[in-house]
């Protein structure tokens, strides 16, 4: 099995991959590029993927939901420059 960069990748082509995952908090900072902190903190108010329980001690998220969730922030910043340029 070929290892897939998901940080390097663009999230369209990502998105379009046929399977999803567990992703645990290390690829999830590499994938949305925030801290475990602000994660949690947007995730309580509902603007973050919720986190899945996997064990007693380990909790994960689905690869869709992050990458989803990055698709849209790009949105909202592309959205938020064209704005600003008016």
């Amino acid at each position: 099995m070929t290892n897939v960069n998901l940080a390097m990748m663009d999230t369209d082509v990502a998105s379009e991959l046929v399977f999803d995952r567990i992703v645990k908090e290390k690829e999830r900072r590499l994938i949305t590029s925030i801290s475990r902190a602000e994660a949690f903190q947007l995730e309580r108010k509902g603007m973050y993927p919720r986190r899945r329980r996997i064990s007693n001690r380990s909790v994960g998220w689905l690869l869709s939901e992050l990458l989803h969730w990055v698709k849209s922030r790009e949105a909202v910043n592309s959205n938020n420059q064209i704005e600003g340029a008016k």
